[in-house]
């Protein structure tokens, strides 16, 4: 049987997601506040996606994308 931790379950898919968008904020020299407010989204609960607490709806990958300053589908790829 598969073990539901591998890297493909949902805990360690927010810690890569989350990894992800701190590296992209960083590029992009926004602070969580700022990345947050330009998606919409509360500061608090930014932090937490970036943390691989919280999961972000995919009704926010656009804006989340554009305030970024990448394509949506970079905020999963690692380039």
């Amino acid at each position: 049987m598969e073990n539901p931790r591998d890297a493909t379950s949902s805990p360690a898919s927010r810690a890569a997601f989350g990894q992800r968008l701190r590296q992209l904020r960083g590029r992009a020299g926004l602070t969580q506040t700022a990345a947050a407010a330009g998606a919409g989204l509360n500061r608090s609960f930014y932090a937490g996606v970036e943390a691989g607490r919280h999961s972000i709806s995919v009704d926010r990958l656009p804006s989340l994308a554009q305030t970024l300053g990448v394509e949506v589908y970079q905020l999963f790829n690692n380039d």
